[in-house]
């Protein structure tokens, strides 16, 4: 899996289980909500100031994000953080 598409994987995730469907994340963060669907499905690699923006909307700290991220790459790595 590449990191853009573990990102992504983790990006949904985290607005599904918010109840936020791809338009609410999009006017939270101020993103477009094309630019959400691309990241969600890996075709986008955002900037740090998209992850900025996109924790913010989400309510959780850009370190939560990137731990999802890394566990979407490295499922193993489950068992050491639960």
């Amino acid at each position: 899996m590449t990191k853009a598409k573990a990102f992504g994987r983790a990006l949904r995730k985290i607005r599904l289980k918010k109840n936020l469907t791809q338009e609410d994340l999009s006017l939270q963060a101020e993103i477009a909500r094309v630019y959400i669907s691309e990241l969600e499905y890996g075709k986008k690699i955002p900037s740090i100031e998209t992850i900025f923006k996109l924790s913010k909307a989400l309510n959780i700290k850009c370190s939560k994000l990137m731990d999802l991220t890394e566990k979407e790459l490295h499922p193993s790595l489950l068992n050491q953080f639960f």
